[in-house]
């Protein structure tokens, strides 16, 4: 498990297709959560199992998910 910190909140979460699912909006317990846009990638959010109730805006990322970390972005596998 990988330990996030504060540093990571509002970098943007891209889907390997460079789509942007959405903006890392809090850290807890080293775990992240993102605000997903309205226009993210369906079938991206599918695999990343986002696509549960419409009124929950904020979603877990699993570390599984992860692809790299740069300065600004958060890049997916999926």
């Amino acid at each position: 498990m990988a330990d996030y910190s504060e540093d990571h909140i509002g970098k943007r979460v891209v889907a390997q297709s460079g789509v942007e699912m959405g903006t890392v909006e809090d850290v807890r317990d080293g775990d992240l959560y993102v605000s997903v846009e309205p226009d993210a990638d369906d079938e991206a959010a599918s695999e990343l199992g986002w696509d549960g109730p419409v009124s929950q805006d904020v979603h877990h990322l699993r570390d599984q998910y992860v692809s790299n970390i740069t300065e600004t972005t958060i890049r997916l596998r999926v």
